[in-house]
């Protein structure tokens, strides 16, 4: 408990004494009347004993303690609130304590004021930051005069972002998955669409042979079954070629890559493989395939209040992100699986194939992801190499060479089963209900290349070309031996 020192002022007690001797004589003990004390002095009262005395004088100081301890507490923990706060009633003037006090402050500040000036500038107190006037900034800010360059200007919203060329600007215009709604800005088609990271990958000549070598081992693991279809109770193959154009239509959409909606596709064969699924439940199926293949492969993957919105709320937030548990669990995670479209990158650079042959191979690749069958019964590296060898046909080029069979790793002879097929789905295509794929690939991004006719390739002509290339194997072969 802190103790109180109580300070007497005898020049003031004797005129109280004075006082009260000249106007009460009489004081009645017990009454409720006590003459209070002048700021915190003890009174000396004339008719009471020595211990009566001090009873009563404790008690006017315990009274005084007691209305002003709050404001003294006040006073020890809140000293930026002393200015604009009083802590007691001031002093009435002409008293012979408050001139001392007045003339005891006079000499304090002759003293300071006798002392020698530092050289050193006065040291300014902190701040005090105030809420409604939010001059944070200011404090925080260090005040430097910069004589040689102008003052900075306070940090501003960029109104032109779509100025900034930089690789690393993170904005919605530029942003993969934003969806432009004004109806003012005119989309225009680019040039050819340059080669990404992973087709700079392919490029160095010492690993591409070892990553091939790697990407034909791994598609083996976690293939899809190609007669799942048969174990589906509620759902048929036109079911699944409708959900898998308007998985195209959403990549579109969002500017997702190729190789994301090839993910996707393959991860709704798998689940489908082990899985039994009804048809109101299918497009949620796809839904959640796409956004595990856009985590994976995107930069800017869309969020899943984006995938809801594209499925005109049919599916809520919560079924989404379930549904992609359960297909994570059905998968076990096993995302890395080379699609036909890694094939084709991989081979337009071991071969420098150009771009136009390129494009139509890569447009064979999707059409292929419409139909189960027969392409579930493909490897992804010769489906690839099939659609290769039938655009370099269809663009009236040598179908095959020695240097692609050593690339590849697949004769002409060993393709011509898909090479038939993917001709087959080339002269439908121009006729069939799902067109999204048709119409991505007749922007002059990828050349135009669906606008390319295509001509039927009959089985006879296919076997003469099979053994026409088997007999100049066979010479190249003596040839080394001779």
């Amino acid at each position: 408990m802190a103790a109180f020192r109580v300070h007497e002022d005898m020049e003031k007690e004797n005129r109280v004494l004075q006082a009260l001797a000249g106007g009460k004589k009489n004081v009645i003990l017990g009454s409720t009347n006590v003459v209070p004390a002048a700021a915190g002095k003890n009174v000396l009262l004339p008719s009471i004993g020595n211990q009566q005395q001090q009873q009563r004088t404790m008690f006017s100081v315990l009274d005084n303690v007691q209305n002003n301890v709050g404001k003294n507490v006040e006073k020890t923990g809140k000293d930026a609130k002393l200015k604009n706060q009083r802590a007691g009633p001031l002093p009435k003037p002409g008293k012979a304590g408050d001139e001392n006090a007045v003339e005891a402050k006079h000499s304090l500040q002759s003293k300071a004021q006798k002392k020698p000036s530092a050289p050193v500038e006065a040291f300014k107190g902190f701040e005090i930051y105030d809420e409604t006037k939010e001059n944070l900034p200011e404090m925080c800010i260090p005040k430097k005069v910069d004589t040689l360059h102008e003052k900075r200007a306070p940090l501003q919203e960029l109104k032109h972002v779509e100025l900034l060329e930089t690789p690393m600007s993170v904005a919605e215009t530029y942003s993969p998955m934003s969806v432009d709604k004004s109806t003012s800005l005119i989309v225009v088609d680019q040039g050819p669409v340059p080669r990404n990271d992973r087709e700079r990958f392919f490029e160095v000549e010492e690993y591409q042979e070892d990553i091939l070598v790697y990407l034909k081992e791994a598609e083996k693991r976690n293939r899809p079954k190609p007669g799942y279809m048969l174990k589906q109770t509620d759902i048929t193959y036109s079911m699944r070629t409708i959900l898998v154009d308007w998985l195209v239509e959403v990549s579109d959409e969002y500017k997702l890559q190729g190789e994301t909606l090839a993910l996707a596709v393959s991860y709704i064969d798998r689940f489908l493989s082990f899985m039994s699924v009804v048809r109101a439940k299918l497009q949620l199926v796809g839904t959640a395939a796409m956004f595990i293949a856009a985590k994976y492969e995107e930069i800017y993957p869309p969020d899943v209040s984006e995938f809801v919105y594209i499925t005109d709320d049919t599916y809520t937030k919560t079924q989404v992100l379930r549904m992609e548990q359960l297909m994570l669990k059905v998968l076990s995670f096993d995302l890395t699986v080379p699609t036909s479209l890694v094939f084709i990158n991989s081979y337009c650079v071991m071969n420098d194939v150009p771009d136009k042959v390129k494009y139509l191979a890569m447009y064979l690749c999707e059409l292929s992801l419409l139909e189960a069958d027969p392409y579930l019964t493909y490897r992804p590296s010769k489906i690839a190499a099939g659609a290769l060898a039938l655009a370099r046909h269809a663009l009236d080029l040598p179908m095959w060479s020695k240097m692609l069979e050593n690339n590849t790793g697949y004769t002409l002879l060993e393709m011509k089963d898909i090479v038939l097929d993917l001709n087959k789905t080339h002269i439908d295509a121009a006729t069939m209900q799902q067109q999204a794929i048709q119409e991505k690939y007749k922007s002059k991004t990828y050349l135009e290349v669906a606008t390319i006719p295509a001509t039927e390739l009959p089985k006879n002509s296919l076997d003469k070309m099979c053994e026409i290339a088997v007999c100049n194997a066979a010479s190249a072969s003596t040839l080394l031996f001779v």
